[in-house]
């Protein structure tokens, strides 16, 4: 699925702080798992998952990125 990097980080953001995380991978269409939120300097994100096929993958996205990406 196509999104902007702003897209993801504004998603991830607007988790941030709350304890209840239901619908937090509602965005995403394909099965992933293990998947972890770093936190990197200059107020970006990194997001690690593993892949359908068992690869690791790594997604850093900003407040401000217009790139769209394949995504997951």
């Amino acid at each position: 699925m196509k999104i902007k990097r702003s897209e993801i980080y504004a998603h991830v953001k607007s988790y941030e702080g709350k304890t209840d995380m239901n619908g937090f991978l509602d965005f995403i269409d394909t099965p992933i798992r293990e998947l972890r939120v770093i936190k990197l300097p200059d107020d970006r994100i990194r997001l690690r998952y593993i892949d359908q096929h068992n690869n690791i993958q790594r997604v850093d996205v900003g407040a401000d990125e217009g790139e769209e990406i394949e995504f997951p």
